[in-house]
């Protein structure tokens, strides 16, 4: 089975998120770079826990529950600018998530309603998403939607699988680490824990052998 935080699983709950194709509509289902970035970090954020109650901080949309995991068809409607509100178990609090296309470059934005610390990290596009990868269409068959290749299909998406990790390791650090501190969910260690614990490893490893070197510790020269 799948890790709950591993890429692949990412990309199914990528694949889960694209709304219902209407049927008889030949249009795209995700068309731009920044709309695979924000759909990207809503999936990851939905494998934490994090509940999508709407896309203004001041309105709530009933239809996030009811279609979950199903993303209302509004969901990018923004143009430039997508915005994701969410809440979660673990806080009382409600946050709000942005993607923004400035240029070349997108800007994840972060924040808890009532703190108001924005935090933030910006990509540039190129080293993410490859326009080649672009438009997503959901496969449809006799009127019903086929969603068996979706996930491949936004695999395709990306540069490569090493960028998807990347991305998701700078919104782990810098946005999802300063709204849920010691966030509890499966799969998911926070950053400084996990250097923590490699060290521990280490030192367990060093007291076993301490003549041994491991790795990162540079490899005695002879005499």
């Amino acid at each position: 089975m799948s890790e709950p935080l591993s890429v692949g699983a990412i990309l199914a709950g990528m694949a889960d998120a694209l709304p219902t194709h209407p049927a008889g509509d030949d249009s795209s289902d995700l068309a731009s770079s920044y709309e695979a970035i924000a759909l990207l970090i809503h999936a990851y954020l939905a494998a934490l826990g994090f509940k999508l109650c709407g896309f203004d901080q001041d309105k709530k949309l009933p239809e996030c529950e009811s279609l979950a995991p199903r993303l209302p068809p509004q969901w990018n409607s923004g143009f430039g600018s997508l915005s994701f509100v969410y809440t979660h178990k673990q806080s009382s609090m409600t946050f709000v998530v942005r993607v923004d296309r400035m240029g070349g470059k997108v800007e994840i934005r972060g924040l808890a309603v009532g703190d108001e610390n924005i935090h933030r990290f910006e990509r540039t596009v190129r080293d993410v998403v490859q326009s080649s990868g672009l438009p997503v269409r959901i496969t449809v068959n006799d009127g019903e939607e086929d969603r068996s290749d979706l996930a491949e299909k936004l695999r395709g998406v990306f540069i490569s699988e090493q960028a998807i990790v990347d991305i998701l390791h700078d919104l782990k650090v810098n946005i999802v680490q300063k709204l849920i501190p010691k966030l509890q969910s499966e799969g998911y260690v926070e950053t400084a824990e996990a250097e923590a614990n490699a060290r521990s490893e280490r030192r367990a490893q060093e007291a076993q052998d301490p003549n041994r070197p491991f790795r990162g510790d540079p490899v005695p020269h002879p005499d």
